[in-house]
């Protein structure tokens, strides 16, 4: 009878023992396993997607909302801002960057983006092939999505699938972005007129770059500009499809667009980068004070979502521990009660010639065969239960989690097997140490 032989028929004897402690152990590691995952994943979102921000500007509400809708977009948005009074702030003389973003579609549950080239350049994004829209209805996929170079489709109204789909227009994919490891990888980017005039607002992309690059107005004082000389500037614009302001029956039959622009432009949210640290504090205690809109820091909002995700993190780990302590105590109890009906067997094995060394090894094996069973177990339940989730929990699945192999897989399949060893230690040198003559001379 070799060792194994030993091994396996000392485990099937006691075959409920041996199952709970695989079981509390799987559970125990995939607990951990997917709070591994989880805390990764939360991580790199929140560093990759929010690097660079300074302030989210957007309508009153909540501003964890605001940034987890505008940033990350795994949020509903607190609403829309109009257009005139978010352009005073996007020229305000202590912002460095401002980028608008107008969202409210979707394809498949992919967001439509509406916005400006500044948004791919600030997540340094590159096309793979293609080129960037140039006109309504133009679009570039994320590299995540499901679109290809050519594709059209038609946008749903909301956030997620489900939604009235919009008729009358069609998008086109002109363009396909490289992999980037952000949030572009899973939006659809169209310009910010496309996104408004589909809902019937007036557009102000073309507006938009005109006074950017150095239009009539003076805008130093842009906090407290009257929006009348917009007005003037709308007027003056060489594309009819712009003067949505006073024409609410502009069809702009320059992009075969047939829909009444009855509203004057909003936007969701707007995308800072400030000149110093000081506008960063200042600049959002102004808006929230003394203007219909609301200003957000995301690093503030973001450390204090993590702080009360660190709160159930460390719930968790407590609950993962206890249940693999458990685990390790049911392995030692079962070697441990089991050797008072195997005494008299393990001194035969010494009579014959098995060493003290020998008769540990089987011991210990016993335990840690249960431990590695257990391990392996609780890794492909973490792994499977963290891809279900991703399935089903929406903002898991909208912010693309995944599967990541980090250096914590590794301490956690050494700490339960070191865990598994240490409870079978005790049993196995008592074991190794069993009295032969005397149990001989008991049996008999």
């Amino acid at each position: 009878m070799n060792d194994l032989t030993i091994i396996l028929s000392s485990l099937k004897s006691r075959w409920l023992n041996t199952t709970m402690s695989v079981f509390l152990t799987a559970f125990g590691v995939m607990l951990s396993l997917l709070i591994v995952q989880f805390s990764s994943h939360v991580e790199n979102r929140v560093n990759a997607d929010g690097r660079g921000i300074d302030i989210v500007v957007g309508a009153k509400g909540s501003p964890l909302q605001l940034i987890l809708s505008s940033v990350y977009h795994i949020d509903i948005p607190t609403g829309n801002i109009p257009y005139d009074e978010a352009e005073k702030w996007m020229k305000h003389r202590h912002v460095k960057t401002a980028t608008p973003l107008a969202l409210g579609d979707n394809w498949k549950g992919y967001r439509i983006v509406g916005t400006t080239p500044d948004y791919l350049h600030h997540y340094n994004a590159n096309l793979l092939e293609g080129r960037l829209w140039r006109k309504p209805f133009e679009a570039v996929a994320g590299s995540k999505t499901d679109l290809k170079m050519g594709d059209t489709f038609k946008g749903a109204h909301g956030l997620t699938e489900g939604g009235h789909v919009h008729d009358e227009e069609q998008y086109v994919v002109v363009g396909i972005t490289k992999e980037t490891g952000t949030v572009i990888d899973r939006l659809i980017l169209t310009s910010l007129d496309s996104v408004l005039n589909i809902h019937g607002l007036a557009g102000v992309e073309d507006y938009h770059d005109d006074h950017h690059h150095g239009g009539e107005h003076d805008h130093h004082d842009e906090e407290h500009d009257h929006h009348d000389e917009h007005d003037d500037h709308h007027h003056d614009e060489e594309h009819d499809h712009h003067d949505g302001h006073n024409d609410h029956h502009d069809e702009h039959d320059d992009h075969g667009h047939h829909h009444e622009h009855t509203g004057e432009p909003e936007i969701t949210a707007i995308l800072m980068t400030t000149k110093s640290p000081i506008a960063n504090i200042n600049i959002p205690r102004i808006i929230n004070r003394e203007t219909i809109l609301q200003a957000a820091n995301p690093a503030l909002e973001m450390a204090r979502l993590t702080s009360m995700l660190g709160l159930g993190s460390r719930s968790f780990t407590a609950l993962s521990v206890l249940l693999i302590s458990i685990a390790v105590l049911n392995i030692f109890t079962g070697l441990a009660g089991s050797l008072e009906n195997r005494m008299g067997d393990l001194a035969v094995l010494r009579a014959v010639g098995y060493s003290k060394k020998r008769i540990f090894k089987i011991i210990a094996s016993e335990g840690m065969m249960i431990v590695l069973a257990g391990t392996i177990l609780g890794f492909l339940m973490g792994l499977a239960g963290f891809n279900i989730m991703a399935e089903i929990v929406t903002p898991l699945g909208a912010s693309g989690a995944s599967i990541h192999f980090t250096f914590s897989f590794v301490l956690i399949f050494i700490s339960v097997l070191l865990a598994g060893f240490i409870a079978t230690l005790l049993p196995a040198i008592r074991a190794s140490n069993v009295d032969v003559a005397r149990q001989l001379s008991h049996n008999a």
